[in-house]
């Protein structure tokens, strides 16, 4: 039997302009891909249960961006 997918977005609940990343098997491993995405390009995240249409975690790393050196990006 497969883990159920959930799927991550870039963005808010809710927002029409919220952006469809990817769909990763397991809640565990959506989490972790989640955090890893979120260190990787900061912003807003959340994962999402398709089936019961509820956000089951969200990260925001936007402060991380706006912390860095002048003139650096965070990557």
């Amino acid at each position: 039997m497969t883990a159920p997918k959930f799927d991550i977005f870039l963005g808010f609940f809710g927002n029409q302009d919220a952006v469809w990343l990817e769909c990763v098997e397991g809640l565990a491993a959506a989490k972790q891909r989640m955090d890893e995405i979120a260190r990787e390009r900061p912003g807003r995240y959340f994962v999402f249960d398709p089936p019961n249409r509820a956000v089951l975690a969200s990260a925001d790393t936007t402060k991380l961006a706006s912390d860095s050196p002048k003139g650096l990006k965070a990557s």
